[in-house]
């Protein structure tokens, strides 16, 4: 091969790795084992003989198992049977990673998923366009030997064929992190008007087998009763939609629900719910006898509305902070300092709120003493109603900016509190599209970020790049690395102590 060849080769490969546009259809590693490679044996397995629910209210999510057919199919059944009358225009699967550690959200590298059946396709825009937040990255080594994702494609092509689906792989996340993740997937689905939630997820796995077997020394009678009630107390949080006590509870317990941060995930997604329901419950002991190592399986229903992304409520045509909203944060912010200082307790605020202190809205909470900075902290998206965000972010800087040491109550007489209401960030392409002074910048290679608020480069006097660089520098950011980074930027609407609010 001459060397002419070989450049146009090389060439021709690397624009394969960088072209976003993949041509990959991932082939099933389940036909067969997990479940049947015989499309007519398949298909017994997707029958439920329940009477499906004629009328959906709402956008529906269902909670349903990934463990074989053999073993859970029944359970499955029942609730894509329940919510067949639906037609959704677009389906969404989350499901954990068993075989890959990660931090955040995987996404696939592929067009589309083969299964006996035929092929799934992967909506690819909104793939893409999910990829361009900081909490979810492309990531095969997950999905390549994942079972969750693809033991629902089976039910999906038979309930709901020729539906495209987005598949999203959880790994370990913060709270903090799956309501981000929920803001970022119900802006990227935005335009979808029939969306169909699909959460993978197992319930309790006991005994010996899965390094989880509290009841073990008990008679399997009792055994099962124990792990049953475990097993209500999540599906009651999860039916109230109580996503941060099932998160706790998951956490405190060691209870493995295989899927719960998914399932958190998909919690958050909603914001009033309509009807819910257990459809249905069993373990593997009741199929393979063994009481020893068991698995439980529950499938689940809820319909409702999805919580409302306002991507342009802190514009400067559509949102406006009044004078008395700015006193009611600012009172706020110190009121929850003093309780905390007082009382080591969130300070939780009992009278009427201003509505526009009740949309979601990102914000930073700054303390400064004498002029100096005593402490900053804040949520960049708007994961919380604004009156929240600064109830939590104030505290946050007093006590936990790792840069300072907790408050302490002789500070606390002479801090000075200022707050920045923040903007939804936006994507640019370069510096040249940062309007130096008036926007914030939020730098993201991979799991790092760092913000910077647009005063700092009015106080500090910076240039375009002395605030890029110190805005990389706060996200751990190496100078070989900037030609990489994603940039965002948004605009603040900022007011402190010092001002005179009439």
């Amino acid at each position: 091969m001459n060397r002419i060849t070989v450049i146009v080769v090389l060439i021709f490969l690397f624009s394969l790795q960088c072209n976003k546009s993949y041509s990959i259809t991932k082939q099933s590693r389940l036909a067969g084992s997990w479940y049947p490679s015989d499309k007519n044996e398949l298909l017994k397995y997707l029958l439920s003989s329940d009477k499906p629910l004629q009328k959906i209210e709402g956008i529906p999510l269902i909670i349903v198992p990934h463990a074989g057919y053999m073993y859970s199919a029944h359970i499955a059944a029942k609730a894509y049977k329940a919510i067949s009358a639906y037609t959704p225009d677009i389906i969404i699967i989350i499901g954990p990673s068993h075989y890959e550690y990660f931090n955040g959200f995987a996404l696939p590298v592929y067009d589309a998923i083969k299964t006996p059946l035929g092929v799934v396709s992967i909506q690819q825009k909104a793939l893409h366009s999910l990829s361009q937040n900081n909490n979810f990255t492309f990531n095969n080594n997950a999905f390549e030997p994942e079972h969750s994702i693809e033991i629902q494609l089976p039910f999906i092509q038979h309930y709901f064929p020729d539906i495209p689906i987005l598949p999203v792989l959880v790994g370990t996340i913060t709270l903090q992190q799956a309501r981000q993740a929920a803001v970022q997937l119900l802006q990227t689905i935005k335009h979808y008007k029939n969306p169909l939630f699909v959460i993978s997820s197992d319930f309790t796995h006991h005994g010996p087998r899965f390094n989880y077997a509290p009841y073990h020394k008990l008679q399997p009678d009792k055994r099962m009763e124990y792990i049953k009630r475990d097993d209500k107390k999540a599906i009651d949080y999860i039916l109230s939609q109580n996503s941060e006590e099932f998160y706790n509870y998951c956490r405190s317990t060691g209870i493995t629900i295989c899927g719960h941060n998914a399932i958190v995930l998909g919690l958050l997604l909603f914001s009033k719910i309509h009807a819910k329901e257990l459809v249905a419950y069993a373990t593997s002991a009741e199929v393979t006898g063994d009481y020893d190592n068991t698995v439980s399986y529950a499938a689940l229903l809820i319909t409702g509305e999805l919580n409302t992304i306002n991507t342009n409520i802190l514009s400067d045509n559509s949102f406006t902070i009044s004078n008395a909203d700015k006193r009611f944060l600012l009172s706020l912010a110190r009121q929850s300092i003093e309780t905390m200082l007082n009382n080591k307790t969130l300070f939780e605020y009992k009278g009427t709120i201003p509505e526009h202190c009740k949309q979601n809205a990102g914000a930073f909470v700054t303390l400064t003493i004498n002029g100096n900075l005593r402490g900053c902290i804040g949520y960049i998206e708007p994961i919380k109603p604004l009156y929240q965000t600064v109830i939590e972010c104030a505290v946050n800087a007093a006590f936990h900016d790792p840069r300072f040491s907790p408050l302490t109550k002789d500070e606390y007489k002479n801090i000075h509190i200022e707050i920045s209401v923040l903007s939804p960030i936006t994507r640019i392409s370069s510096l040249n599209e940062l309007h130096l002074g008036t926007d914030g910048l939020l730098v993201v290679k991979g799991n790092r970020r760092g913000v910077l608020l647009p005063q700092v480069a009015t106080e500090y006097g910076l240039t375009k790049q002395q605030f890029f660089q110190h805005t990389c520098e706060k996200a751990g950011i190496y100078p070989f690395e900037y030609d990489t980074v994603t940039l965002y930027t948004f605009t603040a609407t900022i007011f402190s102590e010092s001002e005179i609010v009439k």
